[in-house]
């Protein structure tokens, strides 16, 4: 158990890091700039206040316009993140305080925060370019929340700062002591192998010889590999490992178990480490089932419209309307007398009375929330979702009654911590199946020590090397992993081009494509001319030679690095593009720095940033992000900037090699890379060696993949 205690002190250096950093804005910036950065939003007025569920306060704020024209900046906050609401001096935080000229010492005064105001933390559930709503924590006082909502005047503006997550800590240190704790009575089998107390055995020992006759698959399309996993996870193991590499079909693998597991009259428990990996799992299993089988635990405001019917919030206001709308009803009654009311002792009483109300709105929808889920046959979270109240008050364990999940499904497994994942792994000992699945070739899980410029580096450094091991690293490397893991070998994303380097370098060769994709170009899409252009399936931009360099940007959160004429190049092959009919929706640019991913939105007028763009409307629906957003999605052409270019042969970013794996597997038709081949070579980084060694050589057959060109700078500063 020594390994949970490292975990334990690893997640807690974590958080330490994620406060720290916080802390330094907050007290380093005035709230002004704060909002400039992107960490906060100002003079904001509170224009109602409703009751959400489990009787949460919610609030929600639009931009005062007397001091601030437009609309709320939406990319400066998202749902779930946490914030502290606080008042503000008034108008010279505002760029439009013009509008009102206060006097010199009231101008002073407002440079900062409020001191006397400590403020209160809520998570944002909704943001809008006109509104943001926020839920206030439980342990706020109303009389605090309702003294901010009857003073939203002039000198009494809000401000929001953004937070370090607590919750998300406090649920991993929890469950580190729990795991600690457990006694002998609390596990069942499959934590024991988890926990390294005893050995993994199958049923017979990864020789099923059923030939899938048991199964009658949804989905004939299925290849053998997936059926495989399917009948081996239900009918062989306790415990699966899917391993899916990119393009093979991993989410339509888990939705046919998922469907079969359930046919069999099993109850099924599906997480992830992200909104996005559950809401793709829950898209596609949405026709599949009735709202009230399927049900997504979650705030509504992170779920696609077309999810909404399953949102547990939602669903919970449906089926029981008649028995909460009364209590909200006359909770919204004492909330309006609040607010109107100007005697203490009257508005003592009447906060009293709303406490009571709160308490029993609780109650009802405790029961409707277990009804619900005991009526469901798949639930739908994140891994920190599965934490939440409504899971754990309805779930039952070996000493007490309750919900009984069959089976807990993980994907995306190597992008979560460890600590994360045993969070649903500990809501009941009676479950009786592991399912999980990713691939520990892409994206890692974010671990902020990593980059951490700490006083106790190696301290900073045993955390993250003890965080960055994910449960699939763990149980391949101890716990006899490649017992129970199956591999999807056929992939039907990629042309053969695109695919043969990652397959060769990362999966052992093992990687095969489909029929339907092995020759696919872009010359094959509806109105596409054909031409050198359409025609290569993958090209290389040579800009070794000094031509190049690359650039730092400053900012809040560390050097970033860009490179202005690597982007000259990426625009000049988009513009080929275009004018050769491949629509601007296929396009998708990748960067492994956000600032050249900034520097290119802006030359090209996208996100809303002011800059010119030669192809108008057209160029708005070209995709452009890093890495990390581009996680799970795919597009015809992908053009990868590398942007490291320089004399010390420095590569940053580039020794990720699975992050370089994430970019250079997102496109189906072509690849197109600009970079500097010859740092890649004199890197001393083997996987990038490796890559220019195929890219200029070809493969182990001789056969030259990659078009090489060597860009002419006078050519594309001339267009």
């Amino acid at each position: 158990m020594k390994l949970f205690d490292q975990f334990k002190d690893a997640i807690l250096d974590e958080q330490k890091e994620d406060i720290a950093l916080t802390t330094s804005y907050i007290n380093n910036y005035p709230p002004k700039k704060l909002a400039q950065l992107g960490l906060g939003i100002i003079n904001l007025q509170i224009v109602n206040i409703r009751t959400g569920l489990g009787g949460k306060t919610i609030l929600e704020l639009q931009l005062d316009s007397a001091f601030s024209d437009g609309e709320i900046n939406t990319s400066t906050l998202r749902t779930g993140d946490i914030v502290k609401l606080a008042k503000m001096t008034s108008s010279a935080l505002s760029n439009k305080s013009e509008k009102k000229k206060p006097s010199k010492n009231h101008k002073e005064e407002s440079q900062t925060q409020d001191q006397s105001d400590v403020g209160i933390e809520a998570v944002v559930i909704k943001v809008s370019t006109q509104t943001i709503s926020i839920s206030v924590d439980e342990s706020t006082d109303d009389s605090k929340i309702l003294q901010y909502y009857n003073n939203t005047n002039d000198l009494a503006r809000m401000w929001l700062v953004k937070l370090t997550n607590s919750i998300t800590y406090k649920r991993m240190i929890t469950t580190m002591d729990k795991v600690l704790a457990m006694k002998e009575s609390d596990k069942n089998d499959i934590h024991k192998i988890l926990l390294g107390e005893s050995q993994y055995i199958p049923k017979s020992n990864g020789t099923s010889n059923n030939n899938n006759g048991e199964i009658n698959f949804f989905n004939d399309k299925l290849n053998a590999s997936q059926r495989q996993a399917i009948d081996f996870a239900i009918n062989d193991s306790n415990i699966t490992i899917i391993h899916g590499p990119p393009g093979t079909g991993k989410t339509y693998t888990l939705i046919e178990l998922i469907q079969q597991l359930t046919s069999k009259g099993e109850k099924v428990l599906v997480c992830g480490p992200s909104n996005i990996s559950v809401d793709t799992i829950l898209e596609r299993l949405g026709d599949k089932y009735e709202p009230m089988k399927l049900i997504r635990i979650g705030h509504p405001a992170r779920l696609l419209m077309k999810n909404l019917q399953h949102s547990l919030e939602i669903l919970s206001k449906t089926y029981g309307r008649d028995i909460i709308n009364e209590i909200l009803n006359d909770i919204q009654s004492v909330l309006t007398k609040i607010k109107k009311c100007k005697k203490y002792g009257e508005r003592k009483a009447l906060y009293s009375e709303l406490k009571l109300l709160k308490k029993e709105l609780r109650q009802r929808e405790r029961k409707i929330v277990n009804e619900l889920l005991v009526q469901a046959q798949v639930v739908v979270a994140t891994l920190h979702g599965s934490g939440s109240y409504e899971l754990k008050n309805s779930v039952g364990t070996n000493n007490n009654e309750g919900i009984v999940f069959d089976t807990i499904i993980i994907d995306e497994v190597s992008q979560s911590l460890e600590p994360q994942c045993w969070i649903p792994l500990l809501l009941s000992n009676r479950f009786k199946r592991l399912v999980i699945a990713g691939d520990n070739m892409q994206l890692p899980p974010t671990i902020k020590t990593q980059k951490s410029n700490s006083s106790s580096p190696s301290s900073s450094s045993s955390s993250a090397s003890i965080l960055a091991t994910t449960l699939f690293d763990r149980l391949m490397k101890h716990c006899h992993g490649e017992k129970y893991k199956k591999l999807l070998d056929v992939q039907y994303r990629m042309n053969k081009s695109i695919m043969q380097f990652p397959s060769m370098q990362l999966y052992d060769n093992q990687l095969k494509c489909d029929d339907s994709v092995r020759e696919i170009s872009l010359v094959d899409l509806p109105g596409v001319e054909i031409n050198d252009d359409t025609m290569t399936k993958c090209i290389w931009y040579d800009t070794q030679g000094g031509e190049f360099p690359e650039q730092i940007s400053e900012s809040i959160d560390g050097d970033s690095k860009y490179n202005d004429m690597e982007l000259l190049v990426v625009k000049g092959h988009i513009k080929k593009l275009l004018s050769s009919g491949v629509q601007p929706q296929d396009i998708g640019v990748i960067a492994p720095y956000s600032a050249q991913v900034q520097n290119l939105k802006k030359q090209m007028g996208l996100g809303g940033e002011v800059g010119s763009s030669a192809n108008g409307d057209k160029d708005g629906q070209i995709e452009i992000s890093t890495v990390d957003g581009f996680q799970g999605r795919e597009k015809e052409v992908i053009i990868l900037t590398l942007v490291r270019s320089n004399d010390s042969r420095e590569i940053g970013f580039l020794s990720e090699q699975r992050r370089l794996n994430v970019a250079m597997t997102r496109p189906k038709r072509q690849l197109c890379v600009v970079g500097d081949l010859e740092l890649m070579n004199q890197s001393g980084n083997k996987f990038l060696q490796s890559w220019s060694k195929f890219v200029e050589d070809g493969n182990n057959d001789g056969d030259v993949i990659f078009e090489i060109e060597y860009p002419n700078l006078d050519d594309y500063i001339e267009n």
